[in-house]
C-alpha cells in the first residue's frame, strides 16, 4: 500500500507530505481545490510523462516521491525485474528538473522510465476516465477476461505466442526465399544465356597471353622471314664465311698453343664461338624454316582475342574473373534447385508450429468460455447490487481464422438495461453512471484474483446519486478491506466510509494561490461531510445528518 506520499512544486501545491493508512481512502474538497493535481502527482511515480509546465516555480525542481509497503508476491515480482528489496518496502522518487529533465529514484538507485512503468504495473492501478474509454474500447475487452484467467492460462499463453513467433519466423523465411526465387526464376534465361556464351567460349587461364605473343608472330611473319633470311645468309656467306674465318683462326691458335698458355686460353675461347655461332645458324635455319605466312591462322588469332575482349568488356578484366564470374552464375541456377528444397523443409516446419498454434488457441479459448461464464453471471450479481436491477451481460466471444499474439478470439462486451431488449455493444449503450458501476463491478471481480495491492479511483460517483452512490460506497469499502482504495469524490456517502479522510482547499498566501492537504479528524470529518451534503448552508439537521452517515 502507499504510507506516504510527497509532492513538492506542482502546479498549485508548495508542499504536500502526508501518511497514509490501509483500507479505504477518500479525498475531498471543493472543485477545483486541487484533486486532479494530487492524482497528477501519483501519475509521475507510475511512470507517466513529465512536462515542464508542471512546475509550480519555474526556478526550482518538482518532486515526487512515494513509500510503498509490499507483500511477498510483490517482493518476488520487483525480483524478476532486477530490483532487490531488503524491507518490507520501496521509495518511489521522480525529480523533473527545471531544465525538463527528468530522474528517476528507486531506493535510491537511478532507474530507466520504462523500469519504473514495469515496477509501479504491479501496485497501483487507477480507474478513473481514461479507464472508463478504456472499458468503452471493446479492444480491451479480451484483455479483462485475460487478466481474470491469468493464473491458468499463463503457461498456455506463452506456448501460443511461442508458436505464433515461430510460425511467422518460418514465414518470413518461406517469404524471403520465394522472393529471391521468383527473382532468380525471372532471370533465368538471361543467366542460362550468359553461362551458355561463357561455356561456349571454352576459355583457359592464360590462354589470352598465349594468343597475343601468337598473334605478334603472325602478324609480322613476313618481317620476321626476312630477317633470318638474311641473317642465315651473312653467316653463310660464301665470300665472307664467319664460321669458316672462325674455324681458320681457332686451328692457327690450336697450333701454337703449346708455346704458352695465353695461346692455349684464346683457341678455347674461339673453339667455344665457333660451335656456338654453328649453333646459332642451325637454330636460325630451323625457326626459318618453322615461320609460316598463314593468314587463316592469323584470322583466327584475330577473331579469337576478339571474342575474348568482348567477354572481358562483360563479365570481368581477366579470363581468371569471367571463370569466376561463370562460377557464380552456376551457384545462382543450383540454388533454383536448392530454393525448391529449402522452401519445402520450412513449410513443414512453419505448418508444424501452425498447428501447434491453433491446439493452444482452442485451448486458450476453452478457458476463456470458463470464465467468460463466471464474469458473466458476476457481474450481472455485482451490478444488480449497484442497482442496475434489470441488467443482463453477455461477453460475447467470436472465433476468428487470422493468427494472433493473443490467440484468435474476438471478445466484446454486450449489455442490456431494460428488460426484453436484446444486449447491445456496450459503448453504444451505457450511460456514464453506468460505465462507472460496470468498471467498479469489475474492479470488485478482479480484486479477488489480481495482485495489486492499491486501487485509485477518480470520481467513480460520477452520474450517479441516491441509493446508488451508497452501494458504491459499500462496495469500495469491501474492496477496502483486501486492498488499499484512495478515492476523489464530490460525495459525502462515499466519503463517509472511508477509514481516513483528506481534505484538499486553496488558499492565497502571499498573493499566491496554494494547494494544502491534511487529514482529517473525526469532528472535522463531520463538519466536511457537511460541507458535501448542503454547501455553506449547514444547519443542525445537516449535522444530524453527516453523523449519522459517519457512525451508522
Amino acid at each position: 500500500m502507499l504510507k506516504e506520499l510527497l509532492i513538492e512544486n506542482l502546479a498549485i501545491i508548495e508542499k504536500l507530505d502526508i501518511e497514509i493508512g490501509g483500507g479505504l481512502i477518500t479525498l475531498t474538497g471543493e472543485t477545483g481545490a486541487g484533486k486532479s493535481i494530487i492524482l497528477s502527482g501519483i501519475n509521475l511515480l507510475l511512470g507517466e510523462k513529465a512536462k515542464i509546465d508542471m512546475l509550480g516555480a519555474e526556478d526550482k525542481s518538482l518532486v515526487a516521491q512515494g513509500v510503498f509497503n509490499i507483500n511477498n508476491n510483490q517482493k518476488r515480482e520487483l525480483l524478476d525485474l532486477g530490483l532487490e528489496v531488503e524491507d518490507q518496502e520501496i521509495i518511489i522518487r521522480r525529480v523533473l528538473e527545471k531544465t525538463g529533465r527528468t530522474k528517476v529514484f528507486v531506493n535510491g538507485v537511478r532507474t530507466p522510465l520504462g523500469t519504473l512503468k514495469e515496477i509501479m504495473r504491479t501496485l497501483v492501478d487507477i480507474v478513473g476516465q481514461h479507464s472508463h474509454q478504456m472499458l468503452l474500447n471493446k479492444e480491451n475487452h479480451i484483455k479483462l477476461i485475460d487478466r481474470f484467467s491469468e493464473e491458468e492460462a499463463t503457461d498456455i499463453r506463452e506456448n501460443l505466442e511461442d508458436s505464433f513467433n515461430s510460425y511467422n519466423e518460418f514465414n518470413k523465411k518461406v517469404k524471403y526465399i520465394e522472393e529471391s526465387k521468383k527473382d532468380l526464376a525471372e532471370r533465368k534465361e538471361f543467366y542460362e544465356f550468359q553461362l551458355e556464351e561463357i561455356n561456349s567460349a571454352d576459355l583457359s587461364l592464360g590462354e589470352d597471353e598465349e594468343l597475343e605473343i601468337e598473334y605478334k608472330k603472325l602478324f609480322n611473319a613476313g618481317k620476321i622471314k626476312e630477317k633470318l633470311t638474311m641473317s642465315e645468309l651473312g653467316l653463310k656467306n660464301e665470300e665472307i664465311n664467319a664460321l669458316s674465318i672462325i674455324y681458320t683462326c681457332k686451328k692457327n691458335l690450336e697450333m701454337i698453343s703449346s708455346y704458352g698458355k695465353e695461346f692455349g686460353d684464346i683457341y678455347e675461347q674461339l673453339e667455344r664461338v665457333y660451335y656456338e655461332l654453328d649453333d646459332c645458324v642451325g637454330s636460325i635455319e630451323n625457326l626459318n624454316s618453322e615461320i609460316d605466312i598463314d593468314e587463316n591462322r592469323l584470322s583466327e588469332v584475330i577473331e579469337r582475342l576478339d571474342l575474348i575482349k568482348r567477354l572481358k568488356d562483360k563479365y570481368g578484366e581477366t579470363i581468371e574473373d569471367i571463370l569466376n564470374f561463370k562460377s557464380e552464375i552456376e551457384d545462382k541456377l543450383n540454388k533454383l534447385d536448392e530454393n525448391e528444397f529449402k522452401i519445402s523443409n520450412l513449410n513443414k516446419k512453419r505448418e508444424e508450429y501452425k498447428e501447434k498454434y491453433w491446439k493452444y488457441a482452442e485451448e486458450l479459448r476453452n478457458i476463456r468460455k470458463k470464465y467468460i461464464k463466471l464474469i458473466e453471471k458476476e457481474l450481472i450479481q455485482e451490478l444488480d447490487f449497484l442497482n442496475m436491477k434489470n441488467v443482463n451481460i453477455k461477453i460475447k466471444l467470436d472465433e476468428k481464422e487470422m493468427m494472433s499474439k493473443n490467440g484468435s478470439d474476438d471478445i466484446e462486451i454486450f449489455i442490456s438495461t431494460n428488460v426484453g431488449q436484446e444486449p447491445k455493444p456496450l459503448q453504444k449503450i451505457a450511460s456514464g453512471g453506468e460505465v462507472s458501476r460496470i468498471m467498479l463491478a469489475l474492479k470488485v471481480i478482479f480484486s479477488r484474483v489480481d495482485n495489486i495491492p492499491i486501487l485509485i479511483f477518480d470520481e467513480i460517483d460520477t452520474g450517479v446519486g441516491g441509493e446508488t452512490v451508497r452501494k458504491i460506497a459499500e462496495k469500495l469499502q469491501e474492496i477496502g478491506k483486501n486492498v488499499q482504495v484512495l478515492c476523489i469524490t464530490h460525495s459525502p456517502v462515499i466519503a463517509s466510509k472511508a477509514n481516513e479522510q483528506f481534505f484538499i482547499e486553496k488558499k492565497i498566501q502571499d498573493n499566491k494561490t496554494i494547494t494544502f492537504v491534511r487529514k482529517l479528524k473525526e469532528e472535522e470529518r463531520v463538519m466536511e461531510i457537511s460541507r458535501m451534503l448542503a454547501g455553506d448552508n449547514v444547519t443542525e439537521a445537516v449535522l444530524k445528518h453527516a453523523n449519522e452517515l459517519l457512525y451508522e
